[in-house]
């Protein structure tokens, strides 16, 4: 017998951790994705334009 099979919701529990370390991953590539564009525009007198899509 699995763990899966004795805990019903180990499953969702598993899909729960998956998807916040997606979201927690898809941050930093935002902020590094950022980081980026402000090095590369620096020294500027216009500020980072920031377009996030969904």
């Amino acid at each position: 017998m699995t763990d899966k099979n004795r805990n019903p919701n180990a499953a969702q529990e598993e899909k729960r951790r998956k998807d916040e370390k997606k979201s927690a991953n898809n941050k930093k590539h935002q902020e590094d994705l950022l980081d980026e564009g402000v090095e590369e525009t620096f020294p500027a007198s216009d500020p980072v334009s920031v377009k996030i899509t969904k």
